[in-house]
């Protein structure tokens, strides 16, 4: 307990080290750069009047983040919770969101589910990702469904300016080990790049009980102390052309396959709530395509893109069910050995945007108007059940954004949705950042109604005995406002960043259960209300060209008319820092995060259980030995701390990685 006391208080002290006490000025990397989220058309990050957060590709590598989840957990209100070792389903909330509250993004392509509108975050490597970029608050009024609670875009590297070769190899702690490659060239017009990133991991057993009252709680196929392993790999291909100064293509293609290890979880005795060893696993399978066509006239003024996309998902889950059995019954090894059963489902995904913008007017007031229309077609095949349903979605809206005299920016976004299957929706937003002249102040606001449409379950059913679907489902529905203020101190040496946000769910959709003996299930929308609020600081500061650091720390109050909801802690703080000693080759990499009480349901007893808080420590280092070649290492959760995310999974321990890069470079 003193040893848990004494690490929780880590991220606190740290925030508060970022006090005026710098010593020379550094301007923030990531302040001057151009971003894509939030608005039709690229927009300069201080003119952006949403909550946004960008992620850089050098903190990425340096921190050793090889799985984007992992770099969440380091953005301003987004609660992360891995259901045990990696490749786990590991969901996202944002500003305490539900999971499928926040669309996520390869590129600008939809990579969630198709048939569960909702991405596991552990088919998600960081290979070749340039930046990511994290927008908060509703931003249905751009994207349609899904984006209700903000948007999480993965941005990888284009534009290449000559040529680039990379190639990184790493292991460590659970026998992992994994490769990166990747490799581009082109002239700033035309590009094409290529490359992989593919793990594997023994891993580790995320079962906390080897025995149910004195016998194996091995499932068939399992036994005591299995590890649970996974294995991920992605292969992408990108490229694109500029036939002329007004029209070009761009395209992307890219392959996902995962494999992870599970472990059943008893619902009765004698381990109720409990995991239990057994030969469960996922496979999941994606494949992605995305191209557009962009037209310039009018010197520039005038631009529309086309764009289609495509996804193909399969997943499979083979498990086994704990014997359900009464009070003081003690099970025997045949008990146990109950036959594993297959599940999943194969979706599909086709969309189809058009979106025209026209830019008129001057430096003292410059408009951007866009229109923008979409159609979306989703499918959905439960091969083991004989459903086979689609639905089709048609978008409709127009943005417009302003610059009034170089300081004052305007955002404002509205859209209609036409929904064959459920109702319609109507989302907007607006935004507005005004850069205060000569004080480093820039106050920033916004507002939205976002939505989330039924997944293809909540609609249509799974097992008619079981769970059954409802037709006349709506969307769910929530509005959002949020109010802040970013300050530059120290001419730029120092970012703090205070935002106070409170939003509001309506119609949002739970499981009813029925009476015993079948408890036959199906959802509905609720016809109260669930409430959010709190606040997010995020710090940035660089007192020498050779230190950066990071923090942020997020106050969250989520709540339904049950209590407090899950999976959402009450507090919850980051910090990434880097000192590369004297500008030598030596590099020093700290990453420290913690995250506070919060409630889940303790599946032994359905009622909702406090979970205790933790604090992760990752400690790195990285040695130049040339241009082209660095040595690197770190360890992950430095003290060891045991944890749980959901209650009943093991959380990883203590890890040691280490590795090599080669990177050749003279592209800009």
């Amino acid at each position: 307990m003193r040893l848990q006391l004494k690490t929780s208080w880590i991220v606190l002290a740290a925030c508060a080290s970022l006090a005026p006490s710098a010593l020379a000025q550094t301007d923030d990397p990531e302040r001057d750069i151009v971003v894509v989220t939030g608005s039709a058309t690229p927009i300069e990050y201080e003119k952006l009047g949403q909550t946004l957060t960008v992620i850089g590709g050098e903190l990425i590598e340096h921190q050793g983040y090889s799985y984007v989840p992992d770099v969440m957990r380091q953005v301003p209100g987004l609660a992360v919770s891995q259901g045990g070792a990696p490749g786990s389903l590991t969901q996202i909330r944002t500003r305490g969101a539900e999971g499928n509250h926040t669309l996520v993004l390869l590129d600008g392509i939809d990579v969630s589910s198709p048939d569960q509108g909702e991405t596991d975050f552990s088919t998600l490597l960081t290979g070749d990702l340039a930046r990511i970029e994290v927008l908060r608050g509703p931003q249905s009024g751009l994207y349609g469904s899904n984006a209700l609670a903000g948007v999480v875009n993965l941005i990888s590297r284009r534009g290449i300016d000559g040529r680039y070769v990379g190639v990184s190899a790493e292991g460590g702690s659970f026998n992992t080990y994994q490769l990166q490659g990747n490799t581009g060239l082109g002239n700033g017009d035309d590009y094409a790049s290529i490359g992989f990133h593919a793990l594997t991991s023994d891993g580790y057993d995320i079962s906390r009980d080897a025995t149910a009252e004195g016998v194996p709680a091995a499932g068939l196929g399992g036994r005591p102390g299995d590890k649970e392993g996974n294995s991920i790999a992605t292969v992408y291909l990108r490229g694109g052309k500029a036939f002329n100064n007004a029209f070009r293509v761009d395209g992307v293609v890219r392959y996902l396959n995962k494999n992870s290890d599970l472990d059943g979880q008893a619902y009765n005795d004698p381990i109720p709530g409990q995991t239990y060893d057994d030969a469960s696993d996922t496979r999941h399978k994606q494949f992605l395509a995305g191209a557009s066509a962009t037209l310039g006239l009018m010197e520039g003024k005038w631009e529309t893109t086309g764009a289609a996309s495509y996804v193909d998902e399969k997943r499979r889950t083979t498990s086994s069910n704990f014997p359900f059995l009464l009070p003081g019954q003690v099970p025997t090894a045949g008990d146990l050995d109950d036959p594993l059963s297959l599940s999943g489902a194969d979706a599909t995904r086709t969309k189809f945007t058009l979106q025209s913008t026209y830019k008129f007017g001057g430096p003292s007031l410059l408009n951007f108007v866009t229109g923008f229309i979409e159609n979306k077609k989703e499918s959905y095949d439960n091969p083991f059940t004989a459903r086979d349903d689609s639905r089709e979605l048609t978008g409709v809206g127009a943005q417009y954004r302003g610059e009034f005299a170089q300081q004052v920016y305007l955002l404002a976004t509205v859209r209609h949705d036409d929904n064959d299957s459920f109702d319609d929706a109507d989302t907007y937003s607006v935004a507005g950042s005004w850069i205060v002249p000569g004080t480093g102040t820039r106050p920033h606001a916004s507002f939205g109604a976002g939505v989330t449409n039924p997944t293809f379950f909540e609609q249509f059913g799974f097992n008619p005995g079981t769970f059954v679907g409802n037709p006349d489902l709506a969307p769910e529905e929530s509005k959002e406002w949020d109010v802040g203020v970013e300050q530059t101190l120290f001419d730029g040496m120092v970012i703090v960043d205070l935002t106070y946000f409170e939003a509001t769910l309506e119609n949002e959709i739970y499981t009813a259960f029925g009476p015993p003996p079948s408890y036959l299930s199906t959802p509905a929308n609720r016809t109260t209300e669930s409430n959010r609020s709190g606040w997010e600081a995020s710090f940035s500061i660089h007192p020498t060209d050779d230190i950066d650091i990071i923090a942020s720390w997020t106050n969250l109050d989520a709540t339904e008319p049950a209590g407090i909801e899950i999976r959402r802690p009450e507090n919850q703080g980051a910090l990434d820092a880097s000192w590369r000693i004297a500008g030598g080759p030596l590099q020093l990499n700290l990453g420290v995060t913690y995250n506070g009480e919060m409630m889940d349901t303790d599946f032994g007893t359905f009622l909702n259980t406090a979970v205790d808080p933790y604090t992760l420590v990752r400690l790195g280092a990285s040695w130049q030995v040339s241009d082209a070649i660095e040595l690197y290492g770190r360890v992950e959760n430095l003290t060891d701390e045991e944890y749980e995310e959901v209650i009943g999974f093991r959380a990883p321990p203590q890890a040691l990685y280490i590795g090599i890069r080669f990177r050749e470079e003279n592209a800009r």
